[in-house]
């Protein structure tokens, strides 16, 4: 038994190694290609420059997708492409030959995958969609000291609840410049008064499931800020306690992007002001951490991919995984990232990060040959892939 943990844990070091995850970074690409140049120099100058510029665009296009690549060509090939040598590190030519005017010559590189999608991310150009994301609060205030609760999206008595109406404000004031400083829009419910257009279906005291579909879609807003802020007695009696937690969640596949969890002690006094004064002293840092948690999500291109559950069942090697984590890196250029989730003696899971469906998924991994193995599927769902090494 302790042989077993020692050796996954090894297995778990060794892939995810810094080292191996950098050298796995890196794809291979050959192009063959032609030019008129009127001298050998000329024309290995000539076919090296169209190597790296084909090679770009193509990998390019797989990373942000052919109508992104249209629409943005000319930044591309100004911030990109023309600063080729930051992301192809390596770069080897044949032999040059000669047949009548034209001359021939293969050249083989090795692009970096992370740098390139560095580049782009720094240029804004691997978020998965072009608009301004907008972002809807649907947090829900519980006073627990005067026994109230506040949900903007519910009918409520608004002298009876003025006080947390007031502090809902100040919280989405704050969200509304956190958000705004990474370009992203959170709409202020509160203040615009949305609640007073919410059907009588959706009242409900939680937003999730088809009533989060529908606050999405009604109010044009993929990103839903999921959370709660309780107000509590403090410890002494004499204070009160404010505990946040606000989740960012991706309604299209109802996944959690990012999240904060506070608690907060208030000075001494009156309930009201107590709690208003700590409030304006703490939430716009809180609300900083929640929009710079989604910023970094959209920027690694997270955003409108799936998480996907990738187990390969049989025993597992070290070189066979690190092959495999290597082929999926390089070649599978829709996959954001892929971690290990479990390890044992009969299989190893992953999570995969990845832009494209189960099914589209399952394609590209059966096509892969790491080492001259191939694998097969067991069984597939709509959030999980299982296969074993092909006989």
């Amino acid at each position: 038994m302790r042989l077993a943990f020692v050796l996954a844990a090894a297995l778990m070091f060794t892939l995810n190694s810094p080292v191996k995850a950098q050298q796995s970074e890196l794809i291979d690409r050959t192009f063959s290609g032609v030019s008129k140049e009127a001298t050998p120099q000329g024309a290995r100058r000539d076919i090296q420059d169209q190597a790296s510029q084909k090679v770009s665009e193509d990998i390019i296009k797989e990373l942000v997708g052919e109508e992104r690549f249209s629409k943005n060509k000319s930044l591309i090939q100004s911030k990109i492409i023309k600063n080729s040598a930051r992301y192809i590190p390596f770069a080897k030519a044949s032999s040059l030959t000669q047949e009548g005017a034209e001359y021939k010559m293969s050249v083989s590189l090795k692009v970096s995958l992370r740098d390139l999608k560095q580049m782009l991310q720094d240029n804004a150009l691997l978020n998965e969609n072009d608009a301004i994301p907008v972002v809807l609060p649907v947090i829900s205030w519980i006073d627990r000291v005067q026994g109230k609760s506040y949900r903007w999206w519910l009918p409520s008595d608004k002298t009876q609840q003025a006080f947390l109406i007031k502090e809902a404000r100040v919280l989405e004031e704050a969200m509304r410049g956190s958000f705004q400083k990474n370009n992203f829009f959170a709409v202020k419910p509160v203040e615009a008064g949305l609640g007073n257009s919410v059907p009588g279906d959706f009242q409900n005291e939680r937003i999730v499931g088809e009533d989060a579909q529908f606050f999405s879609q009604y109010f044009n807003a993929p990103l839903l800020i999921d959370g709660q802020v309780v107000l509590n007695k403090g410890e002494s009696g004499k204070n009160y306690r404010i505990e946040i937690r606000m989740t960012a969640v991706q309604v299209s596949n109802g996944r959690a992007i990012a999240d904060v969890s506070r608690r907060y002690d208030t000075e001494n006094g009156s309930f009201e002001s107590a709690v208003d004064k700590k409030m304006r002293e703490v939430i716009e840092t809180t609300a900083n951490d929640l929009a710079s948690q989604v910023l970094e999500a959209w920027q690694r291109g997270s955003l409108g991919t799936s998480v996907i559950r990738l187990t390969i069942q049989g025993r597992n090697t070290l070189p066979m995984m690190e092959g495999l984590k290597e082929k999926i890196r390089s070649q599978i250029t829709q996959v954001k990232s892929i971690r290990e989730r479990l390890v044992s003696s009969e299989a190893v899971s992953f999570e995969v990060d990845t832009a494209v469906s189960t099914v589209e998924l399952l394609g590209k991994l059966e096509a892969l040959d790491i080492e001259g193995k191939k694998l097969s599927k067991v069984s597939e769902k709509q959030d999980e892939i299982v296969l074993k090494w092909a006989q």
